[in-house]
């Protein structure tokens, strides 16, 4: 007999999963132990997979967990196991694929129902909570059962009822789920060693710059013109999309002939239409600074809430990329840069985000500081008013609330209030479109969208565009005033995620670079920012495994100290390229070095090795291939998870092997390493099938393809030369690249073998 199950997640190092360990559900967390259990007892597993931004988590503990009737049952009937979908990207990883397989959707929260052994046979998203008169969801897989479920309380009884009188069908549609899943888990590794000779980049290979020509007529046919994005419906930023599309004009030459001038054209086009509309629109925080993670309506009006700091700083590096593709208008000067020129605007404004007190922790009264993880979507409607948390509250504003705050109640400022409100789109009766709210949540309420531009409002109103300048300058300020004075700022989650953290450096070390003559005091603002984040992940992550002598990164920081969860591959690539910006952004050797070393530890602990020689003789496995790449978790990491998986495709962050490639190229480059040239390719390589077959899912990957077959560009300049290397800070990004001192002192790291 096993003890009652308790509580666990007090102990967790995560703050998403400690906000439940006040609940009466006995939550559990993903370890030996708890997988002994299940299986001992046959209990089917109950897991959440969530994060602290999203508002559907919350009132799903707001409305379900902490609901007595539905902790009782679950505690009863299952084992619950809570988990945060930061701290185990892996985990997420497995059962979102399952979800977007079986449900055609995926997102959070994700319940799902496992077997003892963790193969899912049942997931749902959202549900409301227990005695609720809607339903969010679409039943169980039996098919006879004629009346779904209500709630998540409803779901699981139905579930448990389902595992006690069919438990062998649950184990078998779990079978067949997972066979659905091991298709997905063999990516970048169909050309198993044994069969067929691979072919590599340097030969026979049929990857070739053709398939990005291919990506883009696909990514074309994709693309909304109306709206900007890359679908009709919900949409999000997916900020390695728009970088490659303006990476097409900025590749060399071989590439533009294959993709031809009016698709280069194109392909430009579709990005800065996309990235205007995601400026104006409802994702930025018009008020603050900052941009919500995605759009639920296909004209980016509606968001959902939450601010993610990752995808931020993506979009950083992107609008970066656009500012300088466009300055100068064909002018390639490094000081053809200008605030006045599009984009600059919302670089800067993301740059002073990333780096304020908001998202940049101090972490010690030494000075040391990180980057946290998100802003949730919900917040305090009233300082102090526990009851009026909502969703949207810090961001949403009624009419008569703008007027009264832009004009002060003056008559003679409500002119200029009337030039605001038809700037941001903001209406008596509401902007929020009706079928996005169907509970009457929003009534009245304007989410802030630019709809006319200044010269616009010049016409309409018969002013000077400067005085419209003025009017919605100050009306931001009145109105950031009101709302830190007022509203109860959202919830941060202050985990500090070792692959966030690089992401922003990367951004940021970019951003600095490139902004040293136009704006000193920003560029080494932001340049210190990046320093100090890194020498934080260093001293703090960087963790030294005294057993054997090694050290290796864990995956997050918080409540002053190291998670015990180590570090992913993702968490190596990412801190690996934005070392390397910010290597080439300020020559400090200690930036490159250090890379050389996480780049040497990704590779110990998560490269899938081809065999030594074709006569080599191996044995593929589910969790291990040998066919090139990176896995996205150790070996022994894996051994809690239904698979291994090795990902080249992009999402809403780019892939951790078209990272890696990428990362391995500038590495082989800026230290004459052969041997990191040759696993970039071998790297790429092993997802050769699934390129060919959709090459538009793998736009990090095709950089690293033009990058094989046309070479690195490298950029010499000579100590002193200041003018050459702010030309380099100035070029938009390609394919891979190396800012190479020809100075050799300065370049002390070559390996000896």
């Amino acid at each position: 007999m096993f003890p009652k199950l308790k509580n666990r997640a007090g102990e967790s190092c995560s703050p998403y999963v400690r906000l439940h360990a006040d609940t009466p559900v006995a939550w559990q967390f993903l370890d030996e132990f708890t997988i002994y259990r299940a299986k001992e007892e046959n209990k089917p597993i109950f897991m959440h997979i969530g994060f602290l931004a999203d508002h559907q988590c919350r009132l799903t503990t707001q409305d379900s967990f902490f609901n007595r009737q539905f902790a009782e049952f679950v505690n009863e009937a299952f084992i619950p196991i809570i988990i945060d979908r930061e701290e185990r990207p892996d985990i997420d990883t497995i059962y979102q694929s399952y979800s977007e397989a079986v449900n055609r959707a995926g997102g959070w929260p994700l319940n799902l129902f496992l077997t003892p052994d963790l193969y899912p046979f049942l997931g749902e998203l959202y549900w409301t909570g227990p005695g609720s008169l809607t339903s969010a969801g679409a039943g169980l897989p039996n098919s006879e059962i004629e009346e779904p479920p209500q709630d998540l309380l409803a779901l699981a009884k139905r579930t448990w009822g389902y595992w006690q009188d069919q438990e062998q069908l649950c184990r078998t549609e779990a079978c067949q789920s997972f066979a659905k899943l091991l298709y997905f888990a063999q990516e970048g590794s169909t050309n198993a060693p044994g069969g067929e000779p691979r072919s590599t980049l340097d030969g026979t290979a049929d990857l070739d710059i053709d398939q990005v020509d291919e990506a883009l007529t696909v990514v074309a046919k994709l693309f909304d013109p109306d709206n900007g994005g890359f679908t009709h419906g919900a949409k999000f930023p997916l900020s390695t999309r728009l970088s490659f599309l303006l990476r097409i004009s900025w590749f060399p030459q071989e590439v533009r002939d294959v993709v031809g001038e009016n698709m280069t054209t194109r392909a430009t086009d579709m990005a800065l239409c996309t990235l205007r509309r995601i400026r104006d629109g409802g994702l930025r925080d018009h008020v603050g600074s900052g941009f919500m993670r995605y759009s639920v309506t296909s004209d980016w009006g509606m968001p959902h809430f939450e601010k993610m700091v990752a995808e931020n700083a993506l979009l950083l590096g992107v609008f970066l990329d656009a500012w300088l593709s466009t300055s100068g208008s064909g002018d390639k000067s490094p000081d053809r840069l200008k605030s006045t020129d599009e984009f600059a605007d919302v670089v800067l404004e993301l740059g002073d985000y990333l780096t304020g007190p908001d998202i940049l922790k101090d972490l010690d009264k030494a000075g040391a500081r990180a980057f946290i993880s998100s802003e949730a979507a919900d917040s305090l409607e009233k300082k102090g008013d526990v009851n009026s948390r909502r969703e949207g509250a810090y961001y949403l504003w009624t009419r008569r609330e703008f007027d009264d705050v832009v004009s002060g109640k003056n008559a003679d400022k409500q002119h200029e209030s009337l030039v605001a409100a038809t700037y941001w789109n903001v209406h008596p009766d509401g902007n929020i479109p009706r079928d996005q709210d169907p509970h009457d949540e929003f009534i009245n309420q304007n989410v802030l969208n630019a709809k006319k531009n200044f010269a616009e409002l010049s016409k309409q109103f018969g002013i000077p565009e400067l005085e419209v300048e003025r009017i919605i300058g100050e009306a931001k300020l009145k109105l950031r005033s009101h709302r830190e004075k007022e509203r109860g700022r959202p919830v941060r989650d202050e985990k500090i995620v070792v692959n966030t953290n690089g992401m922003v450096i990367s951004a940021l070390a970019r951003a600095g670079a490139a902004i040293m003559k136009l704006d000193s005091d920003k560029s080494a603002k932001y340049l210190q920012a990046t320093k100090a984040a890194a020498k934080f992940v260093r001293n703090n992550l960087w963790v030294l495994d005294e057993r054997i002598d090694k050290r290796f990164l864990r995956r997050f920081y918080c409540f002053d100290k190291a998670s015990n969860t180590v570090g992913f591959a993702d968490d190596y690539a990412f801190l690996i390229e934005g070392l390397l910006d910010l290597y080439e952004a300020t020559l400090e050797n200690e930036w490159l070095k250090w890379a050389k070393e996480l780049q040497d530890t990704q590779t110990e602990l998560f490269y899938d090795s081809l065999p030594f020689s074709p006569q080599s003789r191996v044995n593929p496995t589910r969790r291990q291939a040998y066919t090139g790449g990176f896995y996205s978790t150790r070996l022994e990491t894996s051994k809690h998870t239904i698979l291994r998986v090795k990902s080249g495709m992009d999402k809403t962050q780019p892939s951790t092997n078209g990272v890696s490639a990428m990362n391995l190229f500038r590495l082989g480059t800026l230290l004459q390493e052969r041997r990191y040239l040759d696993q970039a390719k071998e790297t790429i390589n092993a997802f050769e099938a699934e390129i060919l077959q959709h090459p538009g899912l793998y736009p990090s990957l095709l950089s690293g393809v033009v990058t094989a077959r046309l070479g690195v560009k490298t950029w010499e300049f000579a100590v002193g030369d200041e003018k050459r290397r702010t030309e380099y800070y100035t070029m938009p990004r390609a394919e891979a690249r190396a800012l190479c001192v020809v100075d050799p002192s300065l370049l002390t790291l070559k390996d000896s073998h």
